[in-house]
């Protein structure tokens, strides 16, 4: 049994979302970096500390971002050798992603931009996609390495 088209598709997304998390998490670690710099040509009592504290935030962060543009990488890969595990965590992280979705929606209506709105919603509909998707039997058989049942 082939891969289906629509694990290639999700495949795909996991790896788009691993190259924007490199460059998020390399623009937190020089942004982090610039703001310290910054703070520290201020030259107030002070700054050293707050200077300090932006470029550590930054490196936490940027490493953070990019352990997770890591994982989407092993999840994408395991996606397109059809393993059982990587269809799990991408049902785990796309339940996250409709969790995060839904607590944007909510702050959204409270500072209302139709922006925000449509991109809430466009990732809300992408992560329920991606579980109802890898719910489906057929593709469940597929990494299983199960063939489907005749059709009669």
């Amino acid at each position: 049994m082939g891969r289906p088209a629509g694990v290639t598709v999700i495949a795909v997304l996991c790896f788009l979302a691993t190259a924007i998390g490199i460059l998020l998490g390399i623009g937190f670690m020089v942004g982090g970096g610039f703001i310290a710099n910054l703070i520290n040509q201020q030259g107030g009592q002070g700054t050293g500390a707050g200077a300090g504290l932006f470029a550590g935030l930054g490196v936490v962060i940027g490493v953070a971002i990019l352990a997770f543009a890591a994982l989407y990488a092993v999840v994408g890969w395991g996606l397109l050798k059809l393993k059982e595990w990587a269809r799990i965590v991408t049902l785990v992280l796309a339940g996250l992603a409709v969790l995060g979705a839904l607590f944007g929606l909510l702050g959204t209506f409270m500072h209302f931009s139709v922006l925000i709105l449509f991109w809430t919603a466009v990732r809300l509909a992408i992560a329920a996609w991606i579980i109802w998707y890898l719910l489906q039997p057929n593709v469940r058989a597929a990494f299983q390495g199960q063939s489907r049942p005749a059709s009669a």
